[in-house]
């Protein structure tokens, strides 16, 4: 054993409970100081950058043409994935994938995307949106049939559907479509199988949608001649 100070030493008398730390305190200040020391050395090496310049050098970003970002759509206050169409001094027109809407705002108001797989959640859930908007609408128009000429045309559908999924007054009783699970990010999947897998997701949540829809018009229906009779 290597030879060193002795701290403390325990003698012969096992009931004496009464004993000295003072050399443990001070053997723990001495460690506790180099460790100090050694830690404002360190910060003196390196300081560290306040938030105020970290928020600057992400404000002062060159944005350009055709880069994909995130903003606040000015409709619900939402933030969303959106694509940068053109920019004019200070400004640019973003537009927002999935949704068709197109909106002008500061460059300084822009951050950083959250990448493809974002974007592809995003147009998959306003995909969800529209469709979810439509059929309720063609359900109250004719309960038993479905024509075609109660869907807007394309045409009519750049601007008029909005980003926020709360704009909808058919969506009030709709609860929001559940995220579909996490996949391993160590699995490679190619866009075809994601794609499959997610038209699998929203085929059963749009099936019970509709399903639990019928039940609950035809228990209305049911109690309507109730009433009736």
């Amino acid at each position: 054993m290597a030879s060193g100070k002795v701290l403390w030493t325990r003698n012969g008398n096992e009931a004496d409970e009464i004993w000295d730390d003072t050399e443990i305190i001070a053997a723990y200040d001495r460690a506790m100081s180099k460790i100090k020391e050694e830690i404002s050395r360190r910060s003196k090496a390196s300081p560290e950058t306040s938030p105020n310049k970290e928020d600057k050098n992400a404000k002062a970003r060159e944005w350009k043409q055709g880069d994909y970002c995130r903003c606040v759509y000015s409709g619900d206050n939402q933030v969303y994935e959106a694509k940068i169409r053109c920019i004019k001094g200070t400004h640019c027109t973003v537009h927002y994938i999935g949704y068709g809407n197109e909106e002008c705002i500061p460059l300084s108001d822009l951050f950083p995307s959250e990448g493809k797989r974002a974007r592809q959640a995003q147009q998959v859930r306003a995909r969800s949106v529209v469709h979810t908007s439509r059929t309720s609408h063609s359900l109250k128009k004719s309960p038993k049939s479905f024509s075609s000429s109660d869907s807007p045309s394309c045409s009519h559908q750049k601007g008029n559907w909005g980003p926020s999924p709360t704009s909808y007054p058919d969506m009030k009783r709709l609860p929001g479509i559940p995220l579909p699970p996490v996949l391993d990010g160590g699995i490679k999947h190619d866009d075809a199988l994601a794609s499959m897998l997610m038209s699998w997701y929203l085929s059963g949540y749009h099936t019970g949608y509709y399903e639990a829809l019928m039940h609950s018009r035809g228990g209305s229906q049911h109690q309507s001649h109730r009433h009736c009779s």
